[in-house]
């Protein structure tokens, strides 16, 4: 899909990943995109087609705001979530509450605003394959909501909506800080996005980490558990 003339929606659109986007839609000619955020004091309103709104995904109110607030949107990014860095048997703070029940009341209050042939796009984590157990709270929420978008996919071929989901390793962005490796620029990643999106590939891995785990995954899981594990060791 050529991103000239769309109308796009960007959850989270104040993170790195999120302004990358923003960045990436504006060069290729979008026509407007709503750019969602808790604190929209925080935004780069770079450009006229930016229209900020207000929204955090926990919230019916903000969201139903929102649903009264646009018009039909050919895409939906589905880019904020959180990373707490909660081992299991700690507190449960908000993974769950954000990264997966935010999501999907999002996509739920959403999609019928999608245009046919429209699409969504979520970012997930490579997580979501393997539980990292340093963090094994975002982990688990990373492995629900890849099955919710695998459910949402199938409700929404029947209405010719496209469903995407991004496993990406680490971003060089703020929610990444505390993680000590290489980590890949958030718009490197966004380019990775987009080019696998224009081949319909449906399953994204935008950088050379995320498809080694997930190449690992595939072909030796019992190993990368055991080095996983080591993170609490």
């Amino acid at each position: 899909m050529s991103l000239k003339n769309k109308v796009v929606l960007i959850t989270g659109a104040n993170g790195g990943l999120g302004q990358a986007f923003v960045n990436y839609c504006l060069e290729q000619n979008v026509k407007k995109i709503y750019c969602c955020a808790r604190d929209i004091k925080k935004l780069n309103i770079i450009d006229k087609r930016i229209e900020p709104l207000t929204l955090d995904i926990t919230s019916s109110f903000d969201i139903n705001n929102l649903v009264n607030s646009i018009d039909s949107i050919d895409i939906l990014i589905n880019n904020a979530g959180v990373n707490n860095e909660k081992r299991i048997f700690e507190d449960f703070n908000n993974d769950f509450e954000v990264n997966v029940f935010g999501t999907l009341n999002i996509c739920r209050a959403l999609h019928s605003k999608i245009k046919e042939k429209g699409s969504i796009i979520t970012i997930n984590s490579v997580l979501a394959f393997m539980n990292l157990p340093i963090m094994a709270q975002y982990c688990a929420s990373k492995s629900a909501l890849h099955s919710i978008m695998q459910a949402i996919r199938a409700e929404l071929k029947t209405k010719s909506i496209d469903v995407f989901e991004v496993f990406p390793g680490p971003i060089d962005t703020r929610m990444s800080k505390n993680i000590q490796m290489q980590k890949t620029s958030p718009a490197e990643v966004v380019k990775n996005i987009f080019n696998d999106f224009n081949n319909k590939i449906f399953e994204i891995y935008p950088d050379e980490f995320s498809k080694n785990i997930i190449s690992m995954f595939k072909n030796n899981p019992e190993q990368l558990a055991e080095e996983f594990a080591i993170s609490i060791q």
